[in-house]
């Protein structure tokens, strides 16, 4: 595994968020093109609440739109694990 050159936390959350967003791609972008690795990490994850997945995604496209009306992290937390009951 590669080391990181930075500390993630120099990111404000926002652009950590980016960045989950940009690997995720990434990974789903290599499952299409045929790589055993990408897709058995899609399969792993593909027993998570679609739901919330989804919750997620809107949430990371809604901050890249307009990130001055972003709730905080440990608000949306909240909110999805009582959606989650």
């Amino acid at each position: 595994m590669a080391t990181l050159d930075f500390d993630p936390k120099s990111l404000s959350i926002d652009d950590r968020l980016r960045l989950i967003d940009a690997l995720w791609k990434s990974i789903e972008q290599s499952a299409a093109d045929g790589d055993i690795a990408a897709t058995q990490a899609m399969e792993q994850w593909a027993d998570t609440e679609p739901g919330l997945l989804l919750e997620l995604e809107h949430e990371a496209d809604e901050a890249e739109r307009n990130p001055e009306s972003q709730t905080s992290w440990e608000s949306l937390l909240d909110e999805l694990k009582r959606k989650q009951g």
